[in-house]
């Protein structure tokens, strides 16, 4: 599948990206600016893209903002850029390393470069960053020329420019091709992800079989197979086309009240499981879903830590007895504390009534994960406590 990258940067390292980088698979749009802070009004006027590339990390950071959930990268000013323009610098144009300006974004990485050479002389350096006044890092390259510095070397291409302009001796940042080939492959890998997790199978279940609802279905984008069994309608389609469907809530029609199941797998079988469980779930929320990797989650809610179902045996647990995550992770962790225990003690740690206490007990009993092993008195007087102990599977 072929990836259109929208190519955000100055006239030129646009120019030198569609130059020089070139992949079979890759198509490139590009979006120039004349000063990076325009990346942000860029980021906000892109249009369907599957990912983004910006020329550096002060772009990147002014547009991040309005990116949303668009994937995005940016070339690094790694030890590889700043190793090529000091090599450029000293052996090209002649100039001692005690005689040049650079603006970097972390100086650590050139100090890490200089550690290696302890008895090679150093340039003035100053950290920018995407808050830095352009004017500033002019400034300073600006005051050291001529007396302290022959050279200026700026990251950022605004003043390199300016610079220039003002008779000032400047060299612009060097991106090697490779570097920058690296980056966007980078960013390929990602996007790949993205569209194989989007492909996923997703199945939903909704608990209506009404006329208005398989028209609403019927009628809507999803590219699915919709069927009606006798108590739920199933839409088959795929994780990239629920997700879009969930941003804009056209899942199902307004007025339309029902539990929703959705279920992701590589495969529908396991998609169909995952949905059916999401569905049963013991939860108040409407909309439930289940991923690949058998977690819930409820979209537009940031109760996931308390649903999440991470463990096999979890799962497992909430598939066989039908009972409510939240319920099943608290079981876990309350197994994982003691081994024997009393409804009492069941009800303290889990938080319920002792009514579902005694049901839960029951349902893990009937299906072999507890067994009485004794009984207690409570102080002198009262009806014995079973006491129980934990079968769970490992």
């Amino acid at each position: 599948m072929a990836i259109h990258l929208a190519l955000v940067g100055s006239d030129t390292f646009v120019s030198t990206v569609m130059r020089a980088v070139s992949f079979d698979d890759v198509r490139f749009s590009p979006f120039i600016y004349h000063h990076p802070k325009e990346a942000a009004t860029i980021a906000q006027q892109l249009g369907s893209f599957d990912a983004v590339f910006f020329s550096g990390s002060f772009p990147y950071a002014y547009a991040l903002p309005y990116l949303k959930e668009t994937l995005a990268h940016h070339v690094v000013q790694d030890e590889t850029v700043l190793l090529t323009t000091l090599l450029h610098a000293s052996v090209t144009q002649h100039v001692p390393l005690d005689r040049l300006t650079m603006d970097v974004n972390d100086p650590e990485r050139l100090a890490s470069i200089f550690a290696s050479l302890p008895d090679m002389a150093r340039p003035n350096v100053m950290k920018i960053d995407p808050d830095v006044s352009f004017t500033d890092v002019f400034t300073f390259h600006a005051s050291k020329q001529p007396h302290d510095a022959s050279l200026a070397v700026t990251s950022i291409e605004r003043v390199h420019h300016e610079l220039l302009d003002a008779g000032y001796n400047s060299q612009l940042m060097i991106e090697p091709i490779r570097t920058i080939v690296v980056h966007v492959e980078k960013l390929m890998e990602r996007v790949r992800h993205a569209q194989a997790d989007a492909a996923q199978f997703a199945v939903v279940l909704y608990a209506s079989t009404t006329p208005g609802l398989q028209t609403y279905l019927a009628a809507l984008p999803h590219h699915g197979h919709v069927e009606v069994h006798s108590d739920t309608t199933s839409l088959l389609t795929t994780k990239g086309v629920i997700e879009r469907a969930l941003q804009i809530e056209t899942l199902a029609p307004s007025d339309e009240e029902t539990k929703i199941g959705i279920g992701y797998g590589p495969d529908y079988q396991t998609a169909h499981d995952h949905a059916t469980i999401a569905i049963s779930a013991s939860t108040h929320h409407p909309i439930r879903i289940i991923d690949v990797s058998k977690k819930l989650s409820f979209p537009g809610t940031d109760e996931t830590i308390a649903y999440r179902v991470t463990e096999d045996r979890a799962f497992d647990l909430m598939k066989r007895l039908g009972i409510s995550p939240a319920n099943v992770s608290k079981l876990i962790g309350f197994a994982k504390q003691t081994h024997e225990f009393t409804a009492k003690e069941m009800t303290a740690y889990l938080h319920v009534s002792r009514r579902t206490t005694e049901r839960l007990i029951k349902k893990l009993f009937d299906a072999g994960y507890v067994e009485v092993i004794g009984e207690e008195m409570s102080y002198a007087q009262g009806r014995p406590r079973s006491v129980y102990k934990f079968k769970l599977p490992t």
